[in-house]
């Protein structure tokens, strides 16, 4: 049937004819938002439905477009571009949607904002259609659907605190427990924001189900505290208090107290109210009131805080109690008279020893009865078996027994040493296995802020709250990313640590940042793939993200590269760049040359999955021969191909070149790695490593003369012990039973011209004879031209006025020379050093060779000597190393050719014989 047919006489219309149809009538009945119903909207969906079933989108498409520039304002063309636009995920023409959604609010037709927000959250922004639908159903009084949304809402929008409010309210008798989690993340916002008023609302329910959130009431006074707000931390603890009190909950109320008087210590309504409830926890102390009376907490006028702090450390002194004495250790209170102003105490070497009660407070520290040295001392053994067979225990026992729940790790070590390791040196072995059980426990901690410093908590501490301490405490990028990683991990066990995260992500998904971009993509990218995309609205699509690779540099991309150091982040940023970059293989090229080694190994793959074989062989080559330049990249590939783990047909690298390379490059890397020994024991792992077979394999595939040549460059090396090369010459002889070794064996250097390796690491260096010449110079000043100095100055002060006196002057200033001189000639003599020319030699250039050379373009041949710039003779040609020509000589061999630019003007010479310079 033709788009034309007729059913009964009556034509069909065609689905263009159908939108035609629905233009004009939207323009003669001049429509105005509030009249149009929800069902034009459903007749528009299947308008579009059958567009894309028959191939007329495009079409369709062309005619919006052609309606919206004669009728920009019109409702059903937006709606239309909208739609067909997040059908193909368009997500710039969003606006158009979103500018409807803000029409239908204003003219409350709630049914029409609902339909189009379901269509959104079908294909687009998440956030943005869930706040309307949840706006409308609210309206329509849907409270059985709203509940879901408002639900979606909270966990995509968690900086939208009204959403949090509203939904923990609507759940609040169906679950009390789901709903004060986002009460509290509500009133932590409306804290933050200083909106007080949304505060005051909620807090008598959150005080009413969970009053005992003692932690999560110490964060919101740690906020106010920052936004100076001492006054209404009182008032909002007060009403906690009163829940304490009914419940006649002594230490809570006293806590909750003393943090009324740390912010209002003026007021006499929580002195009074502290007293009355320590009389209430210490009636049965024979010293109370004596006590009470001694710290003045009822009086204004002294500070709280010190008497508080007096009253508690007094107080203890009780019949019974433990108190420690720093010579006596713990002991035992056996009586108190306040008669006889006597406190009475077994100590383990004095039992039953008298003390005035003022020098009892003065001169011991109270201990809990749960004290770790109290049960030490009441038994020893017992504590001495917890402290070997049960670790965790034993340090939740030592830190419940600080004031504060926390040690820093010299306390624990000064603790554990003294009395439970038989020396110090065991302490790292104790530590490692205590630190490993620690990390079992959920109550104990480490300090995100302070990280030698172990805390232990009354409540058990869930893993999102570990990890969302540690996350907030970091500023650095990576080691943010790497905390969220680990909650992508297990996001079951950190459901709301993986949740604030994703709303940091999503945050940093809209930074101007490059970088800061690219990770909260990467890192969304993973979440999604461990949840659902419906879970996680995101703000780039991957065209987007595409387009913004594109649109940086090689050398900014590369940048990128070095600032990732997760390895999964850092593979996904080489897959994206792999995929949207015009110079990828160039770039990934340049990042093989990154250290430390944590992707190269994916890249080198990628590539040779890429078949850039040539290019792959060209940076093996590179490296090979500026492996100075890159010692950790060479040993990788050195390890890659001796090892044959790289076993491609296309590599085109001689083993031999490659052995020779790295025998060379041992003696040398005591220059590259002055201090450790990760490089050197990396490449005697090769060597060395799996049982001798990289070296056995190297040996049987070399001659004698090659064997000779590794062995003499393995047998110079400082750092190898002698056991070694022993091995090594034996492994050659087992292999080759008719191998000679001959002392006279020359092993020519490295085809390198690395000139560092020629130039002194400091100082300058000088012959002895030059040495000698300063130094006489400096004696010559000290001893001759200052003492004719301090003469010549004496001799003019005694010619009287010293202001017009020139030959004052004129000697003061000859001083000033003379004191700068010798600081100079003193300062050089100390950093030089004196070249044994005995030593030197000439397989290559070397500081004291003489050299004979040819000028390519005028075919002069000309003789000099390269010396140290104390030496340096043009008369005599003596040139410094330091020189132009001396620095470009460096390192040559004969038949070499160095250049030299003069002046802009390049001039080469060929190196025609090296010698030793002789005086």
């Amino acid at each position: 049937m033709s788009e034309h047919a007729t059913v009964q006489g009556e034509k069909i219309q065609s689905p263009i004819e159908k939108l035609t149809a629905l233009f004009n009538e939207e323009i003669y009945l001049r429509q105005d938002p509030g009249s149009i119903p929800v069902t034009k909207f459903k007749i528009l969906d299947d308008l579009i439905e059958s567009y894309q079933g028959n191939g007329h989108v495009d079409e369709a498409k062309e005619k919006i477009q052609e309606h919206l520039k004669d009728y920009p304002d019109s409702i059903f063309a937006r709606y239309l571009h909208g739609i067909v636009s997040l059908v193909e995920e368009k997500v710039e023409d969003m606006s158009v949607l979103r500018s409807l959604l803000e029409v239908f609010k204003n003219y409350s037709k709630w049914t029409v904002v609902e339909h189009i927000a379901d269509k959104i959250l079908k294909f687009g922004d998440q956030r943005l259609a869930l706040k309307y639908k949840a706006e409308a159903l609210e309206k329509l009084n849907k409270n059985k659907e709203l509940k879901p949304v408002l639900e979606k809402l909270a966990r995509q929008d968690r900086k939208n605190p009204e959403v949090a409010k509203k939904y923990a309210l609507s759940i609040l008798h169906e679950d009390e427990n789901k709903a004060m989690v986002y009460l509290k993340q509500a009133a932590e916002y409306f804290v933050r924001a200083k909106d007080y008023s949304q505060l005051d609302e909620i807090w008598p329910t959150i005080v009413e189900h969970s009053y005992e959130d003692i932690q999560f009431i110490e964060k919101i006074e740690r906020i106010l505290v920052s936004n100076r707000e001492k006054a209404r931390i009182v008032i909002l603890l007060f009403p906690i208090i009163e829940i304490y009190k009914q419940y006649e909950d002594v230490d809570n109320v006293i806590f909750l107290l003393k943090k009324v008087l740390d912010h209002e210590p003026l007021s006499q309504k929580a002195r009074n109210e502290l007293i009355k409830w320590y009389k209430v926890k210490y009636q049965s102390h024979s010293l109370l009131d004596e006590f009470l009376k001694i710290s003045e907490i009822g009086n204004n006028k002294k500070p709280i805080k010190a008497c508080i702090n007096n009253f508690e450390r007094n107080i203890v002194f009780d019949t019974n109690n433990y108190v420690l004495h720093r010579n006596w250790g713990v002991g035992k209170i056996v009586s108190i008279s306040s008669e006889t102003d006597s406190i009475y105490v077994d100590f383990k070497d004095k039992e039953n020893h008298k003390l005035s009660i003022q020098m009892a407070i003065n001169s011991l520290k109270p201990l809990k009865k749960d004290h770790i040295w109290v049960q030490y001392y009441e038994n020893p053994d017992e504590i001495n078996a917890l402290f070997q067979n049960d670790v965790a225990k034993f340090m939740v026992m030592l830190l419940t027994s600080q004031d504060d729940n926390k040690m820093v790790l010299s306390e624990i070590k000064t603790e554990v040493v003294e009395k439970f390791l038989k020396k110090s040196e065991d302490w790292s072995k104790w530590w490692t296995k205590a630190k490993q059980a620690l990390k079992k426990d959920p109550f104990v901690g480490f300090n995100p802020k302070k990280k030698d410093e172990v805390i232990y908590r009354s409540k058990p501490i869930t893993l999102s709250e570990e990890l969302t301490e540690k996350f907030n405490a970091l500023t650095d990028l990576n080691k943010k990313l790497d905390i969220a990683l680990d909650a992508l991990k297990d996001i079951e066990a950190a459901e709301d640590a993986f949740e604030n995260f994703l709303h940091f992500y999503l945050d940093e998904e809209n930074s101007k940042d490059p970088l800061r971009k690219i990770l909260a993509y990467i890192f969304l990218d993973l979440a999604v793939a461990q949840t659902s995309p419906e879970e996680i609205p995101r703000m780039i699509k991957p065209q987007e993200m595409s387009s913004l690779i594109q649109s940086l540099e090689k050398e900014e991309l590369l940048k990128i590269s070095q600032e990732i150091t997760n390895v999964e982040i850092k593979k996904e940023f080489v897959q994206i760049v792999l995929d949207s970059h015009s110079e990828a293989i160039s770039i990934l090229l340049d990042i093989l040359y990154e250290v430390p080694i944590k992707v190269n190994k994916h890249v080198f793959s990628l590539l040779v999955s890429e078949k850039k074989f040539d290019e792959l062989n060209q940076f093996i080559q590179n490296v090979m021969e500026q492996n100075k330049n890159y010692p950790e990249i060479f040993l990788w590939i050195a390890k890659s191909i001796l090892t044959k783990s790289w076993n491609y047909e296309w590599l085109k690298i001689s083993i031999k070149d490659l052995s020779l390379k790295l025998f060379r490059f041992l003696k040398p890397l005591v220059k590259i790695e002055p201090k450790g020994t990760k490089l050197k024991n990396s490449a005697m792992d090769i060597i060395f490593g799996s049982k001798n077979a990289t070296l056995k394999d190297i040996i049987s595939n070399s001659d004698n003369d090659t064997l000779r040549k590794f062995y003499v460059l393995f047998k110079e090396v400082s750092y190898i012990n002698d056991p070694d090369k022993d091995k090594f010459l034996n492994l050659i002889t087992e292999s080759n039973p008719g191998f000679q070794w001959e002392d006279t064996v020359v092993v020519e250097e490295d085809e390198e011209d690395d000139i560092n390796l020629y130039l002194p690491e400091s100082g300058v260096l000088v012959t002895r004879k030059a040495y000698n010449e300063r130094k006489e110079k400096f004696e010559y000043l000290v001893n001759v031209e200052m003492p004719e100095n301090s003469r010549d100055i004496g001799e003019a002060q005694e010619k009287g006025d010293l202001r017009e006196n020139a030959e004052y002057k004129a000697a003061m200033e000859r001083q000033v020379q003379l004191r700068a001189e010798l600081t100079k000639l003193e300062a050089e003599l100390k950093s030089a050093k004196i070249i044994d020319l005995s030593d030197v030699k000439t397989s290559r250039i070397h500081i004291g060779c003489r050299v004979k050379l040819k000028n390519s373009e005028t075919q002069e041949e000309l003789n000099y000597a390269i010396l140290g710039p104390w030496d340096t003779d043009t008369e005599k040609s003596i040139i410094s190393y330091q020189s132009p020509l001396g620095m470009a000589l460096l390192g040559k061999k004969q038949g070499d050719s160095a250049i030299v630019d003069f002046d802009g003007s390049k001039t080469e010479f060929l190196i025609l014989e090296i010698s030793r310079y002789t005086n």
